[in-house]
């Protein structure tokens, strides 16, 4: 029975225009971040650079924090992301004579025009260190604190830095230890390129990377298609029908759920065949032992219980109120998930955000530190899944008993 159910439940996905808009914007997706991989080859002694990584030196980040800040100070304008989005803020004389001061306190730069002086000086040498060229701005402008400005201080300073700009900024308790950039060295690049190609064999990174991309729409797209499914067969008419059939409500429910993940999981495992096969022809020429079913496990094991969240979530809530109402819940927690994890992107730091982050290839350990917690929120998830689905169930028992009636002044009362 439940077998004939979840086949029939995907014929009815399959013929859904929503299903396919999911479909559509899962390729689009994939095409316009991933569709054109570029696998760096092993670096050779002697480059002329090796690219760059985060330091974590307290001089370093102090000398490139308050560069940045005498750079906007200079400009009259500070960059922010308070939930995500850019946002380029102007302050009031008030609150600028107040980063004035915070200037002069951790760098001995007094007032906009001395800022603007330093910064035109800087310009003037990077372009004359890139022979004339104007198009090439190549370091970040760092700026030595001043004499017996103590670390302790310097964080005080930019955390009151934060919070006149409205929070969001790079002066920040989560941003500023990545301000900070010096470049690799051969060695430094050449242990990330092993630790790819050797300890992750090559998928395993690219994987992580797809699964990121991925995971940001597929913990909203399923929601969309959950309330369609529900709210179909009450505008048909068919709940009715579908109430008094002989299949349980188990059945009913599951097939559709199970139906759902089905066809969801399918497009996201036809998509990865296409970097699967970049990374297989790279690691056949380098000479690399790729496993080949790296984006499977990290389609099931990464993925998967997000898209069953999001389902999940769709389904119960149009259960319960007969509206749309779970697109609404699950874009807000997709919005707030979403800017919640901006300081996570390196990966390795997982804790239960709903899209797991890790925007790049690289950091295996970082993941191999973070990866029992990151297991403990793929299983969180799944068992979240499995709740809400068996209230659907017990809801969408209730209806076919005709004990319940959703209503806006009592959500949720049985019908005595």
């Amino acid at each position: 029975m439940f077998g004939q159910q979840l086949i029939k439940e995907c014929r009815q996905t399959a013929r859904s225009l929503i299903y396919w808009l999911i479909v559509l914007v899962l390729i689009f997706n994939f095409a316009t971040q991933l569709g054109e991989i570029e696998i760096d080859a092993e670096p050779r002694k002697g480059q002329e650079e090796y690219g760059y990584k985060v330091s974590s030196d307290k001089t370093d980040i102090m000398k490139s924090t308050l560069g940045g800040l005498v750079q906007e100070y200079a400009q009259g304008s500070y960059v922010t992301y308070p939930i995500g989005f850019y946002k380029r803020v102007t302050l009031n004389e008030e609150k600028e004579r107040q980063i004035g001061e915070i200037v002069r306190e951790t760098t001995g730069i007094s007032g906009s025009e001395e800022a603007q002086e330093l910064l035109k000086d800087w310009y003037e040498s990077q372009i004359s260190a890139a022979g004339g060229s104007q198009e090439i701005m190549m370091k970040k402008l760092e700026i030595t604190p001043s004499a017996g400005l103590s670390y302790d201080r310097f964080t005080e300073l930019m955390d009151q830095t934060d919070q006149i700009l409205g929070g969001g900024s790079s002066y920040g308790k989560n941003d500023r230890e990545s301000n900070a950039l010096v470049p690799r060295t051969y060695e430094d690049a050449l242990e990330e390129y092993r630790e790819l190609t050797e300890k992750d064999r090559l998928t395993g990174g690219y994987a992580r990377l797809f699964s990121d991309y991925m995971g940001i729409f597929l913990a909203l797209l399923p929601a969309f298609l959950a309330v369609a499914r529900g709210l179909r067969d009450r505008r048909s008419g068919m709940q009715e029908l579908i109430y008094s059939r002989k299949c349980s409500s188990l059945v009913v429910i599951a097939s559709r759920y199970a139906a759902m993940l089905v066809m969801l999981i399918l497009p996201v495992l036809l998509i990865s065949l296409f970097p699967l096969s970049r990374c297989m022809n790279y690691a056949s020429g380098a000479g690399i032992s790729a496993d080949a079913s790296a984006f499977v496990k990290y389609t099931f094991g990464w993925l998967a219980p997000t898209i069953m969240t999001a389902a999940a979530v769709g389904m119960f809530f149009t259960e319960l109120t007969d509206t749309a109402l779970g697109i609404l819940v699950q874009g807000a927690w997709w919005f707030f998930t979403l800017f919640s994890g901006v300081n996570t992107l390196k990966g390795g730091m997982y804790g239960w955000n709903l899209i797991p982050r890790h925007n790049t290839e690289l950091n295996w350990s970082g993941y191999q530190n973070g990866f029992a917690q990151l297991a403990a929120n793929r299983i969180l998830y799944v068992l979240l899944s499995f709740v809400l689905i068996a209230l659907t169930i017990l809801i969408y028992d209730q209806k076919r008993k005709g004990r319940y009636r959703f209503s806006w002044k009592n959500i949720g009362r049985l019908k005595k």
